[in-house]
């Protein structure tokens, strides 16, 4: 709970990790460090976060949920997946979307994320900025009309600033709930 407050103060000064058109080197960004604690906070709750190793459509890259938030960790910015409507490139992981996570996890949620900026989604989605993730399962229970948290975490994620919120009932969402944070600036 400390590093999330520490991290909300320090966020008044930095904007977040950007860059969307990223490298893959690390050039000396002034806010990695930010979402570098962040990424790395969230893979050191193994009972709260799970990520897929692989994708829905069967495609095989180096952009799984997994992939993406280890790279994060490391300070590097996350692969694109680049078939279908996907753009390949790099992206990382913003400050808002695993501030949001980690708040949400403190509210005793734990899930499991298919996707983050990997994954073939519409042309504009917010993946590829990395505003945005999938997740199948809350609390061990698979998303779907019969989840009894579904509803709750969808709202809960709308108030710490979501703005792009999905599930079942919307559509080509009956199995995944989409989070999303606002577009940065000029995106």
């Amino acid at each position: 709970m400390k590093l999330i407050a520490s991290v909300i103060a320090l966020s008044l000064f930095v904007a977040g990790c950007t860059d969307h058109n990223a490298k893959r080197s690390s050039i000396n960004k002034p806010h990695e460090p930010v979402c570098v604690r962040l990424a790395k906070e969230v893979l050191s709750r193994p009972n709260q976060f799970t990520f897929a190793n692989y994708h829905s459509s069967g495609n095989k890259d180096n952009a799984t949920a997994i992939q993406n938030i280890q790279a994060a960790a490391a300070g590097h910015a996350s692969k694109r997946s680049s078939y279908g409507r996907s753009p390949g490139g790099y992206t990382y992981l913003k400050e808002e979307m695993l501030v949001g996570m980690l708040k949400l996890s403190d509210m005793g949620y734990s899930i499991r994320i298919s996707e983050f900026a990997g994954g073939e989604h519409s042309s504009r989605s917010r993946h590829y900025l990395g505003v945005a993730y999938d997740l199948t399962h809350i609390n061990g229970v698979k998303v779907s009309w019969n989840n009894p948290y579904y509803r709750e975490y969808m709202k809960k994620a709308r108030a710490l600033g979501a703005t792009e919120v999905l599930g079942p009932g919307d559509r080509n969402h009956s199995g995944h709930l989409h989070i999303a944070w606002p577009r940065p600036a000029g995106q």
